[in-house]
């Protein structure tokens, strides 16, 4: 089990580095390249693999399609901000929605705990640049 751990802990650090340089790949590469790694982490049959690839295709396409630079978000009133924010949670709750109609029971429990080991680390890694402008 503790094997398992580290083995998970060791490819979600990989996830995060690999959404770095998720800004310069096409919404094809990421989606192949995450379909894969949950494929190692998760164990997933080939079924599995291509309806995980297909969806997570369909929200890198969607983010790349919806991405504001810096100089548009500021732009943005409270209210559109409220509406993005509203948007991309409700994005969220149908990929995981998705996600638990394609994954077995175990596999679910698991890409839930990867995702909350990514979501702590994108919130450290942005404390660490924030930190850094002080």
């Amino acid at each position: 089990m503790k094997k398992l751990m580290i083995l998970v802990a060791i490819l979600t650090v990989g996830l995060i580095n690999a959404q770095r340089v998720e800004r310069n790949l096409t919404p094809e590469q990421i989606a192949s390249l995450k379909s894969k790694n949950m494929t190692l982490v998760l164990d997933l049959d080939e079924k599995q693999q291509i309806k995980v690839e297909q969806l997570l295709l369909n929200n890198a396409k969607d983010r790349k399609a919806k991405k504001l630079n810096k100089e548009e978000r500021s732009k943005l009133t409270s209210n559109q901000r409220i509406a993005l924010k509203e948007q991309m949670l409700e994005k969220q709750i149908a990929m995981k929605r998705e996600m638990k109609s394609i994954l077995n029971a175990d596999q679910y429990t698991r890409w839930e705990k990867m995702m909350v080991k990514i979501k702590n680390g994108k919130k450290k890694s942005r404390k660490k640049k924030s930190g850094r402008g002080n």
